[in-house]
C-alpha cells in the first residue's frame, strides 16, 4: 500500500514537471523597456569610445567609479598609496579584498594602474565584479576582475606620413 503510494506522488510529480517544459527559449522582448539587459544589470561593465576620453584628466578608476557607483574605495596603501578597492563589499576582516588588476594581458601585484593610467591612454575597460569572464587567459577571483587595454598607436590612422615621400 506504502509502496503504491509513493508511485502514484512519483507519476503526478512527472506530469507536473512535463507540463512545465518549454520548446521555446526565453524571449527577451518582454524585459522592461522592450530590450535585452545591459552589461552592468548583469554584474560586468564595458567601457570603450566616448566615456573614456570625455575628460583627459580622468584616470581609470575615476571612469570605473563613474560608471559603477556601487564600487568603493576603502582607503590607500600605507606606502605605495594605492587604493583599496571593494567590488562586492568587504568579505574577510583582515586580508586584501582587492580585484585582480590586469593590463594587456598581465596581471598587476597592486591596484595602483587605477591611478596610473589616464583613461584616455586606454581602448577598453572591462570590470567583472563576479570574477569570472569568458575571456581566455584570464583565472577567475574571489574579489573582482578590473581589465585594461591600452590603446595602441598602430592601431589609429596615421595620415601625416601617408602620401610623403
Amino acid at each position: 500500500m506504502l509502496h503504491r503510494r509513493s508511485i502514484a506522488r512519483l507519476g503526478a510529480l512527472l506530469v507536473l514537471a512535463a507540463g512545465c517544459r518549454t520548446s521555446r527559449a526565453y524571449d527577451r522582448a518582454n524585459d522592461p523597456g522592450g530590450r535585452p539587459l545591459s552589461p552592468t544589470t548583469t554584474g560586468s561593465l564595458i567601457v570603450t569610445g566616448r566615456a573614456l576620453s570625455a575628460d583627459p584628466s580622468r584616470t581609470v578608476l575615476d571612469v570605473i567609479r563613474h560608471a559603477m557607483p556601487q564600487l568603493r574605495i576603502a582607503g590607500w596603501t600605507q606606502y605605495t598609496r594605492c587604493p583599496l578597492v571593494e567590488l562586492r563589499g568587504k568579505d574577510s576582516v583582515e586580508g586584501n579584498n582587492d580585484p585582480d588588476v590586469y593590463v594587456d594581458g598581465t596581471r598587476t601585484s597592486d591596484t595602483c594602474p587605477l591611478i596610473q593610467i589616464q583613461a584616455v591612454q586606454t581602448e577598453r575597460i572591462e570590470v567583472y565584479p563576479l570574477g569570472l569572464t569568458s575571456r581566455p587567459g584570464y583565472p577567475s577571483s574571489g574579489h573582482g576582475l578590473i581589465l585594461i587595454f591600452l590603446a595602441r598607436a598602430d592601431t589609429a590612422t596615421d595620415t601625416s606620413a601617408h602620401g610623403q615621400r
